[in-house]
């Protein structure tokens, strides 16, 4: 128990010495860009296993619990602006799909640089700059079809928990719902935050070191986000700002929640310290110079 508090406790001190809220500005910042393309694409691959209507209904409950009604009818309307750009001529569906692409991508390039920070590494200078975007982007995209994945599975076991709730009565759901709904948000979250923590960093962790840290963003993703909504709830954003309230509550949902999920990765770095395992940059990337020095 000691030890787990003393990972904890260095976490939080690499945390602060990281300057993690200056990345998860640019994290909220690029998020803004990349919120309605990730959204289309989600609304795609649920529609087309739960049927259009179902997906987007499903899909705005879904946002409406995280961030709020306001802020998800704003994302709501934007993504549905987006998706009408990709409908027309083949020359303007085919520049509308490219920019939906690349702004779906653009947060997890940042994401990357972010973590890559963190870990104290950077990509080889000796590679090619239109190279290194490209990789990026193909990874970045297939984060973007992993989360839509995920996103669709959380659907159809909160759409099969929903039903088995109307098949057994109102008086099954109460606390058994609860307690289900709640183990399937923290499951679905505790594979993505590992398959990021895993995959965008130029580090490499082995999965069973990526599952713990993906387990305690997920926890404290899930405190924080009560905590946020509860702050947003009570805060005066929405006289303070009229009509743009939305989206400050938006921005400052999302960089709380981003300073969250840095936490989970400073986490995975003092986990592996303590196991005095060392930090190993992939084939594509080197330590930073000071990392180098030291022989870290």
């Amino acid at each position: 128990m000691l030890r787990w508090f003393r990972i904890l406790l260095t976490a939080a001190k690499e945390w602060n010495a990281d300057h993690v809220f200056r990345h998860s500005a640019a994290v909220s910042f690029y998020t803004l860009f990349s919120l309605a393309p990730i959204t289309v694409i989600a609304a795609a691959l649920a529609g087309a296993v739960l049927g259009k209507e179902r997906a987007g209904d499903a899909l705005q409950q879904q946002l409406t619990e995280l961030i709020g009604a306001d802020s998800a009818k704003m994302i709501q309307q934007t993504g549905e602006k987006a998706a009408e750009a990709t409908h027309g001529t083949w020359i303007t569906t085919t520049i509308g799909v490219a920019v939906l692409l690349f702004g779906a991508t653009t947060v997890f390039s940042q994401l990357q640089d972010s973590l890559n920070a963190i870990w104290k590494v950077q990509q080889k200078p000796s590679r090619s700059g239109w190279l290194v975007l490209l990789t990026q982007r193909i990874l970045s995209f297939a984060m973007v079809l992993t989360m839509g994945f995920l996103l669709l599975v959380s659907l159809i076991l909160t759409t099969a928990l929903e039903s088995l709730t109307a098949h057994f009565g109102a008086g099954w759901n109460g606390a058994v719902l609860k307690i289900a709904d709640l183990s399937v948000s923290l499951a679905v979250m505790t594979v993505l935050f590992a398959l990021i923590l895993k995959v965008m960093p130029d580090v490499e962790v082995r999965w069973r070191e990526v599952w713990r840290s993906g387990l305690v963003t997920a926890v404290l993703f899930t405190i924080g986000r009560f905590a946020i909504s509860l702050y947003l709830a009570h805060s005066t954003i929405a006289s303070v700002y009229g009509a743009a309230g939305s989206l400050v509550a938006l921005l400052i949902w999302i960089y709380y929640t981003a300073a969250i999920f840095f936490y989970g990765a400073e986490f995975l770095k003092a986990d592996r310290a303590a196991h005095r395992l060392p930090v190993t940059p992939k084939k594509t990337a080197v330590l930073e110079r000071s990392q180098a020095g030291t022989g870290a």
